[in-house]
C-alpha cells in the first residue's frame, strides 16, 4: 500500500468526506482528510506524498477551496486538482488554478475516483 497514490480530500461535510475517503480507499488510493481550509493547508505543508487533491470550493471557513488549490500550485505545481461544489462554482473559470477539473455535487463517488485515476495516469 505504500506506493498507492495519496489523495487530499478537503470537504467540510463529515459524511460526504467519510464516504469519499472510503470509496477512494476501495479504489486503491490512500487518503489524507481535511475538514476545513486550515486543515487542508496544514496537510499541504506537512505532507510530500500527496498525488492529487479533491477540494470542496466552499469549505465553510475563511479561505476555501480556491485558496487551498493556489497553495497546492505554489508548493506542488504537478499535483492534480479536482474541485467540487453544490453551488459555489459560478466563479470557477475565473478563480480556478490552471489544469484543474470541476465535478458538481451531487456526484457519484466512483466517477470521481475514475476521474482522479485518469488524471494521475
Amino acid at each position: 500500500m505504500q506506493d498507492d497514490p495519496t489523495i487530499l480530500v478537503a470537504e467540510d461535510d463529515e459524511l460526504i468526506r467519510a464516504i469519499m475517503c472510503e470509496v477512494l480507499i476501495d479504489h486503491g488510493f490512500q487518503t489524507a482528510e481535511a475538514a476545513n481550509t486550515a486543515g487542508a493547508l496544514r496537510l499541504i505543508e506537512e505532507r510530500d506524498d500527496l498525488s492529487a487533491a479533491f477540494i470542496d470550493i466552499d469549505l465553510g471557513d475563511r479561505g476555501g477551496g480556491y485558496l487551498v488549490a493556489r497553495r497546492v500550485r505554489e508548493r506542488r505545481p504537478d499535483m492534480k486538482i479536482v474541485y467540487t461544489s453544490g453551488g459555489a462554482h459560478c466563479d470557477f473559470e475565473r478563480e480556478r488554478v490552471e489544469d484543474a477539473e470541476f465535478v458538481a455535487k451531487p456526484y457519484r463517488p466512483d466517477s470521481v475516483c475514475s476521474l482522479i485515476a485518469r488524471r494521475l495516469a
